[in-house]
């Protein structure tokens, strides 16, 4: 499992955003595990200011937790196998219309918001490198 220690999880929020995407791609396809946020057994989902419904999700445990308060304490971090979300949740994603939010922190208006198909491709790339 990918743990970042405080300084880099730092050094990755100051990242613009196309950075930040990239690093997510790389670390989720090395390490073959996404995480996102869970309430009880459901995963969680928010609606932005353009009422786009988006799908949260972090390439480590460690950027998940540093969120889990205020209005978020109640949700849990809950890891998700590479592989199933490629070929199980992407497709449904799209086929819902739901939009990828990555490193998504409620203290910082900014983070990446993706399409589903785009990010899905550059993961099947990425993963071609480690095979």
């Amino acid at each position: 499992m990918f743990s970042p220690n405080q300084k880099q999880i730092k050094n990755v929020l100051e990242l613009s955003l196309q950075q930040k995407y990239l690093y997510f791609v790389g670390k989720v396809a090395d390490w073959q595990e996404v995480w996102t946020l869970c309430d009880v057994n459901e995963l969680v989902t928010f609606k932005d200011d353009h009422h786009r419904l988006l799908f949260p999700v972090w390439p480590a445990k460690a950027y998940v937790e540093r969120n889990l308060e205020g209005k978020w304490s109640h949700f849990t971090a809950k890891q998700l196998d590479l592989t199933y979300l490629m070929t199980e949740m992407l497709p449904d994603m799209h086929e819902a219309n739901i939009t990828i939010a990555i490193m998504m922190d409620p203290q910082c208006q900014t983070y990446v918001i993706t399409e589903v198909n785009p990010l899905l491709q550059d993961l099947i790339e990425e993963c071609k490198q480690y095979q």
